[in-house]
């Protein structure tokens, strides 16, 4: 039972993942146009969106493993 008068609020790894997404790209553009520079767009896109990917399996990671010791604190706070 959560008594706290103050509610939890969910951390929004998706947003944040896709908001560096957006931030990456626009860089590297950016970059392209001040140095005047070229990069393997594909090689790029594909290997953003496997570091995408990697962040927010890290993340459903550590949002489960929080969730499991908030779990186990109420548990043992329960049967006390």
């Amino acid at each position: 039972m959560n008594t706290s008068t103050q509610s939890e609020s969910k951390f929004p790894a998706g947003t944040l993942v896709f908001g560096l997404i957006l931030i990456v790209i626009a860089l590297a553009s950016l970059s392209q146009t001040v140095f005047n520079w070229q990069f393997d767009t594909p090689l790029f896109f594909i290997s953003l969106v496997a570091l995408a990917g990697v962040a927010m399996i890290f993340s459903g990671i550590a949002s489960a493993r929080k969730a499991k010791l908030k779990n186990n604190d109420n548990f043992s706070s329960n049967n006390k």
